[in-house]
């Protein structure tokens, strides 16, 4: 069984990174199923819908409040962002792949700590200028995650 820092670690990995066929990983299946867990629970705690987040992979990021709460529910279940709604993507590079960590410290970079009215809204923002900085880096997370 996998301890859940690693079961959370490979989800990050399946989540927000884009693997190439040099760093190709195999993604055991009860991370795979943690995940759809993980979605699953912030589809039905934040009533978002399957059309929104279909949109949302096609890199239109809705402004709508349950889909900023979804983007805000994952986040808080990978403890990337904290109780006062402060992001935390910097966290990532002590369990992603050196191959990618300049490109997490560019997000880090360019979009600091956006604050929003709420932590729904602060994920929402953070995911808008992340996806500004480097869009195709994230759209291949965004895919993972809204699947």
């Amino acid at each position: 069984m996998y301890s859940k820092t690693l079961s959370v670690t490979l989800a990050l990995l399946v989540l927000c990174c884009e693997i190439t066929p040099h760093q190709a990983f195999d993604v055991p299946e009860v991370v795979k199923k943690h995940v759809k867990k993980l979605h699953t629970r912030c589809m039905a705690k934040t009533s978002v819908s399957e059309e929104l987040l279909e949109e949302a992979k096609k890199g239109d990021l809705p402004n709508d409040p349950t889909f900023k709460c979804f983007l805000h529910c994952m986040f808080d279940m990978f403890g990337l962002i904290d109780n006062e709604n402060v992001m935390h993507l910097e966290a990532l590079v002590e369990v992603l792949p050196v191959e990618i960590h300049d490109k997490i410290m560019a997000l880090v970079d360019a979009c600091g700590n956006k604050k929003g009215v709420d932590g729904c809204d602060t994920a929402y923002q953070s995911v808008v200028c992340y996806m500004a900085t480097d869009a195709p880096f994230m759209q291949s997370g965004i895919t993972d995650i809204l699947a």
